[in-house]
């Protein structure tokens, strides 16, 4: 070569701005419209793609929800029941349908080419999910694509018989597939719990993920933040909830149900009983934030913490003190031993023990002196007297609870007599509230407050303008 001939370049000018794109993972058309303002592409997909292709930890992630992790968009677990349930249907049916399957993965995330514009927020267009893009979640349909991966391997070789026919319908089955295009975790949780579902979703649940509710905020503050209710509080079924725990090297035991933990709070917080429906609960909630909030001159979620700290202050105090409790954080009793040996172990005894504590701070006392009073009742089931039922006949009763969180009846195949829970309902835990405030009223001088009329109308045990009606009911002497 000539010396003055320059050297050919390394990269080729023409090439220089160029830029290999990424493999295909999912590609597909529809339709790219709104909710408001997130954008949403829907799409159908034949039923052999989702059985094959988008399953969990294929195309599609799924995480059971957790309230320490607010990273991922979580999900209820999955029962095996429900999926074989619709597998069954759809096994038998001539027209598989399955509804729409929701989910979800950031805007960021995926390539939207839009092709045609059918009105002014409605375009037909495409869809391209890169191989280096994370995977989008699932949001509503985890039973469905179950189903559907289990139904699939079952059937699709099937040459003869119902299998063949089934495969046959099978194959002739798209479903309907929506893609949010939102990846915020606690949007997508709230959308989840407010969406209609093919399942029921638990109140316990909706208690933890609905994070737009003021009563679920502080619910969930407590659940996460009281030493009492740390892995403790269930809102997954006792297995998920366990695999989870596992996880992050801890251990799982379920002692209250997350729904009766978000009313307790709520209960403690200044709304007491007045929580009849959830509606009622939220506008009650709502007063007590909005008052905390205006006198500490400070936002919303500032006056939530703030109620939220002031409320595991309590209850780890009763923690150390109130009987069974006091064993489990000395390692002395497990929950399991807690739940057969004492009547504060139900939804109700909780319900007690944070209304009269709510009633103690209307009335302006210390919390800690009206925990001190209640650690003195019999909450030990074991703690029977003698009495005689209505034929005149010698039974067991319980020495305090009996009629409200307690129900004793004979054991015959025990041979002894067993005081059960009484149920979480209000005609069970509302007289309970009654009689404890009575009797440490009448107990203690310094608690004398809580046997006023003004605490059982400040938690709405009584109203304030009382007139004739349904007499309360009593429990047992």
């Amino acid at each position: 070569m000539p010396q003055d001939t320059p050297a050919p370049s390394a990269q080729p000018t023409g090439l220089k701005s160029f830029k290999i794109a990424a493999p295909t993972k999912f590609e597909a058309y529809g339709l790219l419209s709104q909710a408001g303002k997130m954008k949403k592409f829907t799409t159908t997909v034949p039923f052999s793609t989702v059985a094959e292709r988008l399953t969990f930890n294929k195309l599609l992630n799924r995480y059971d929800f957790d309230i320490d992790d607010q990273t991922v968009a979580g999900n209820r677990d999955i029962t095996e029941s429900h999926w074989k349930k619709i597998a069954e249907g759809i096994r038998t049916s001539d027209r598989p349908y399955l509804g729409n399957i929701t989910v979800a993965m950031g805007e960021d995330d995926c390539e939207i080419d839009r092709l045609d514009q059918l009105h002014e927020h409605v375009w037909m267009a495409r869809m391209v999910i890169r191989e280096t893009a994370p995977n989008p979640v699932i949001e509503d349909g985890q039973h469905r694509i179950k189903m559907a991966t289990y139904l699939w391997p079952l059937v699709k070789d099937a040459v003869e018989g119902e299998e063949a026919e089934t495969r046959q319908y099978l194959e002739r089955t798209s479903i309907e597939m929506t893609f949010l295009l939102e990846d915020d975790p606690t949007i997508l949780s709230t959308i989840f719990v407010r969406m209609g579902s093919t399942k029921p979703i638990s109140a316990d649940l909706i208690a933890v993920m609905d994070r737009e509710a003021l009563q679920n905020r502080l619910g969930l503050y407590v659940t996460s933040h009281s030493q009492l209710l740390s892995d403790r509080v269930g809102y997954l079924s006792t297995t998920a909830s366990k695999k989870l725990a596992l996880k992050k090297g801890r251990t799982f035991e379920n002692l209250y149900p997350a729904a009766a933990v978000r009313s307790a709070s709520c209960s403690m917080a200044g709304v007491g009983v007045r929580d009849r429906t959830p509606e009622q609960r939220e506008n009650n909630v709502k007063k007590v934030v909005n008052e905390r909030a205006q006198r500490e001159g400070v936002n919303e979620n500032t006056a939530i913490e703030m109620i939220g700290k002031d409320l595991c202050a309590i209850l780890d105090y009763a923690y150390g003190v109130i009987p069974g409790w006091r064993e489990m954080k000395l390692g002395k009793l497990t929950v399991a031993d807690f739940k057969r040996r004492y009547v504060h172990s139900s939804a109700a005894g909780l319900h007690v023990i944070a209304n009269v504590v709510a009633a103690g701070r209307a009335q302006g006392l210390d919390p800690h002196l009206v925990i001190d009073g209640m650690a003195k009742l019999p909450w030990d089931r074991s703690a029977l007297r003698d009495a005689k039922d209505d034929a005149g006949e010698p039974v067991k009763v319980h020495e305090f609870f009996e009629g409200s969180l307690a129900k004793t009846s004979f054991d015959t195949k025990l041979g002894t007599w067993r005081a059960g829970t009484g149920g979480a309902t209000r005609s069970t835990y509302e007289p309970a509230i009654d009689k404890v405030l009575k009797h440490l009223a009448n107990s203690d001088p310094a608690l004398k407050p809580l046997g006023e009329r003004e605490a059982a109308i400040a938690i709405g045990l009584i109203s304030a303008n009382a007139g004739p009606g349904r007499p309360r009911k009593t429990t047992a002497a």
